[in-house]
């Protein structure tokens, strides 16, 4: 390795000393890389958060080819928006419910993904699911959020 290392961060000096398998963890990691795009994804995102709360919330989808970056968006905006659990009320809040959609998304999946977790009939109807899923959100006991 060269000895001029004026072109590193301070971060990436202090690893040069490390042994190589925690060189080799720290070039794995997940690290987020600022883009125009990207900040106005997650601007409009944290508007959503932001809105005051309604019968008719605003929401968005991210779409888009693969490679592009919607799960890094989706998963900086959940790191930035982690859920709270409140030990003196018991409630726990989550302030973004992030469901990821397959290549064939649909009424059905979309409540599946909403209700992953939770006790439901296994034929129940779409009615049903979105009955569930209204009354799970209400009620705070939404099973999947950001949290990973």
């Amino acid at each position: 390795m060269s000895r001029d290392n004026v072109h590193l961060t301070q971060a990436a000096k202090d690893l040069l000393g490390e042994p190589d398998i925690v060189r080799v963890r720290a070039i794995q990691a997940r690290r987020w890389i600022f883009y125009p795009r990207a900040k106005q994804a997650l601007d409009r995102l944290h508007l959503l958060v932001d809105h005051p709360r309604g019968t008719r919330m605003p929401s968005v989808a991210i779409y888009g080819d693969s490679g592009m970056g919607k799960t890094m968006i989706l998963e900086k905006f959940c790191d930035n928006n982690p859920s709270r659990f409140d030990p003196t009320t018991g409630v726990q809040a989550i302030p973004v419910l992030a469901i990821e959609m397959t290549g064939k998304p649909g009424e059905r999946r979309l409540y599946a993904g909403i209700l992953a977790g939770a006790p439901q009939a296994p034929r129940a109807d779409i009615v049903q699911m979105e009955q569930s899923g209204v009354a799970a959100s209400e009620n705070g006991r939404r099973p999947r959020s950001c949290d990973r």
